[in-house]
């Protein structure tokens, strides 16, 4: 018997079941009828129109488990063109009666919305700042579930990444990661944005992400949304090439205990554990915790000095009132030291230790007005404390942020926001040659901002267009305005095509406006410091973007997903030589380069049987600056300093007895501005159910490659890189 779901509820979740088997007589001596007949002929043939009309019609949103997601082990995949007859013949005519009469009660159009295609249900809300899914968001997001992070093995946020289509991420030594998308790259990227529970995590020394400090229990992320492309129409500043959000579990799902205890080569020692549960005034919380060591990597011709550890511990807590208010208060606290070595023409190489510590708190308070009216404010305090050769960071940031939706008629969906953001920094160094300093050491930074979006609807269940802008007001660059323009088309229920054009910007950071740094000068310039000058009239490096894309689930076991883009950069931040007479030569920042940049990504997830899934993807990208002199040669950026091509590859099994294997496969292609070859990776990880609690894995990560680079140094800051060696480690898990 075909199964249907109803068009009430816009997830499909309503699902007219199965009748039961008349058990009078066997189904070989039930009579049928001609009327009977017809019934089961027209039914058959509604059958067909649905089926024809979009893949998957007919099953539960429960059954069509997405393609990134094998089924139960043992579990048979059923095609969603069977059609049961003996259970047809079994059902009472009354029952068909009215089945039948409620599908001729519907029009054809909404038929053929009945059915769900898995990929494009996925929820995200970094795209819009709501909730919403993939198959409804115009632009290229794609989300890291919770199953593959835990199926992946690996132990550090940037790793995790390396699942995201489109990110480049390398290792450059044992605690330092370039990360970007679509754009520059290098250890300080400072044009993606990257948020964890809505906190930005941005250094506004150099408007970055120090990645040796981002980190969470990694069991409690409840998924990871990866938006390529500008998001700053919602977000604001630095949400020009892309958006990373973190999102964790509400404690409400975290009951319980859990417990992690591993070991290995790079990997030396790690162990995290969570408590969760529900007072008796229905707050539901969670404590956690995690510790961690990390080894030096491989330096040839040297000895690295690139080690790490942190300690770190957090809380969350969740309360929902009857009167649909919800009231989120969590935060977290971490420690630790990232070793560090630095290429110094004057000093030579100098090892240094570099101590870390911060903490953060974060309140959010929401209310549910009605289905289509919501309100929230949100409340965060950051702290960071970073030395480095001699050079000290302590950062104060608050932050606070209203928004509301609501629906207005009945064809707009309107989002609107304001914010406030204060910054309070002091830079010292006490270092006899201060390598990087700044002037004033004290300073405030203060941001205003506000956005409105509306979501059109031109024609329901087919076409959508986005238009919104964020107006800012910073220290540095004033007014900014960041608009967008997005075109949504679903041609049938398990398609989607989009285009965008959208404007971001990245304002200038501390270090660029009033900064000293002595770089390590090259050569031919001789033995002398080089000093590089921050400039504090600079303005925003823009961004205009033109993005269309495309997506699909083909049908159950299969689902695919392309954009392509260009991307027209303006007024980006370059290096200037200059000769004063009777004084040194120094450096200083401009704004007077330009770049283009193009590219364009693919990606698919395939369950090709009921114990093995695979998921893979494609990337080119290319990008060329434009120097006008007397800037420096590579300063805004180096066209070589990205992959042109890049490859990724996942086979996920399910095997007996509560067995898995996963195996990753990743090329990426050569850097040659950054003399790195191209590489292969296989990182693979297999687990198994010790007991009813208990769950062991192994994990070998670049398993046929002894050691590789990734990155080069930084020319300016003297970072040394190391490569990447082989390495294997193992740990279990205890769930309760």
């Amino acid at each position: 018997m075909v199964k249907t779901e109803s068009q009430g509820g816009a997830s499909g979740d309503d699902v007219a079941k199965r009748r039961p088997l008349d058990g009078d007589r066997p189904l070989s001596r039930r009579p049928l009828d001609r009327r009977s007949a017809r019934i089961h002929l027209v039914a058959a043939m509604l059958a067909a129109v649905l089926l024809t009309a979009g893949p998957a019609v007919g099953q539960t949103a429960e059954s069509l488990a997405p393609a990134d997601q094998a089924p139960p082990s043992g579990q048979r995949l059923e095609h969603p063109d069977t059609f049961d007859e003996d259970t047809a013949e079994g059902a009472d005519d009354e029952g068909l009666d009215s089945e039948l009469d409620s599908l001729l009660d519907q029009d054809l159009g909404s038929l053929r919305r009945t059915s769900v295609a898995p990929a494009l249900e996925v929820e995200v809300s970094s795209v819009s700042r709501q909730k919403s899914t993939i198959g409804r968001s115009p632009a290229a997001v794609f989300v890291i579930t919770d199953e593959m992070i835990r199926r992946s093995g690996y132990q550090s946020i940037p790793e995790v990444l390396r699942l995201a289509p489109g990110l480049q991420v390398a290792r450059i030594d044992g605690n330092k990661w370039s990360v970007s998308s679509r754009g520059e790259s290098g250890r300080f990227s400072d044009k993606l944005l990257v948020q964890i529970d809505g906190r930005t995590v941005y250094n506004p020394l150099f408007a970055g992400v120090l990645w040796d400090v981002q980190d969470v229990l990694l069991e409690d992320v409840l998924r990871i949304e990866v938006i390529r492309g500008p998001g700053a129409t919602v977000w604001g500043a630095n949400a020009v090439n892309g958006v990373i959000n973190i999102l964790t579990k509400s404690s409400s799902q975290t009951h319980g205990s859990y417990a992690i205890a591993g070991a290995g080569t790079l990997e030396q020692g790690f162990v995290g554990g969570r408590l969760g549960g529900r007072t008796e005034r229905g707050v539901d919380y969670r404590v956690w915790g995690k510790w961690f060591q990390r080894d030096e990597m491989d330096l040839v011709g040297g000895s690295p000095y690139d080690a790490t550890n942190q300690a770190r511990l957090g809380f969350r807590t969740d309360w929902e009132s009857p009167a649909d208010d919800k009231l989120t208060f969590q935060g977290q606290y971490y420690n630790g030291e990232s070793d560090s070595l630095a290429d110094k023409d004057l000093a030579g190489r100098i090892e240094f230790d570099q101590p870390v510590s911060g903490g953060n708190l974060l309140t959010r308070w929401t209310r549910t007005h009605s289905a289509d009216h919501e309100s929230s404010l949100q409340l965060y305090y950051d702290r960071f404390d970073r030395k480095a050769y001699g050079f000290g960071q302590q950062t104060n940031i608050f932050d606070l942020d209203f928004q509301s939706r609501f629906r207005y008629r009945c064809d707009h969906r309107i989002i609107w926001g304001a914010g406030y953001r204060a910054i309070f920094d002091k830079l010292t160094n006490n270092d006899p040659l201060p390598y990087i300093a700044a002037d004033p050491k004290r300073r405030t930074v203060q941001r205003f901002s506000a956005f409105i979006q509306d979501e059109m609807t031109l024609l329901e269940d087919a076409w959508y267009f986005t238009l919104g802008s964020k107006f800012s007001h910073n220290t540095y660059s004033n007014f900014e305005l960041q608009p967008s323009a997005r075109l949504l088309w679903l041609p049938n229920e398990s398609a989607a095509a989009w285009c965008a054009v959208s404007r971001a910007v990245r304002t200038p950071s501390r270090l660029s406006a009033d900064g000293r740094l002595i770089v390590n000068q090259p050569v031919p310039l001789g033995n002398f410091p080089l000093e590089l000058r921050g400039v504090g009239d600079l303005g925003a490096e823009n961004l205009v973007s033109y993005e269309v894309g495309y997506r699909q689930q083909t049908n159950e076991f299969f689902a695919w997903d392309a954009t392509a883009y260009f991307h027209d950069y303006d007024k980006l931040q370059v290096l200037r030589l200059n000769f004063p007479p009777a004084a040194l030569p120094f450096l200083d920042i401009s704004d007077a380069a330009a770049a283009d940049g193009y590219g364009f990504e693919i990606s698919a997830t395939a369950q090709l049987t009921a114990c093995w899934s695979m998921r893979g993807w494609y990337a080119f990208q290319r990008i060329e600056f434009d120097e006008p002199p007397p800037s420096v040669a590579g300063s805004a950026g180096k066209s070589g300093a990205l992959p042109r091509n890049q490859v990724s590859l996942t086979h996920s099994f399910d095997l007996s007895r509560g067995r898995q294997l996963d195996v990753i496969t990743r090329y990426v292609d050569n850097l040659p501005a950054e003399s790195t070859p191209s590489y292969v990776a296989v990182d693979t990880r297999f687990a198994w159910n010790v007991g009813r609690n208990l769950t062991a894995s192994v994990v070998g990560r670049n398993l046929f490659d002894r050691r590789h680079p990734e990155f080069g140094p930084n020319y300016f800051t003297g970072d040394v890189p190391t490569e990447v060696p082989r390495s294997v480690h193992a740990y279990v898990e205890w769930r309760r």
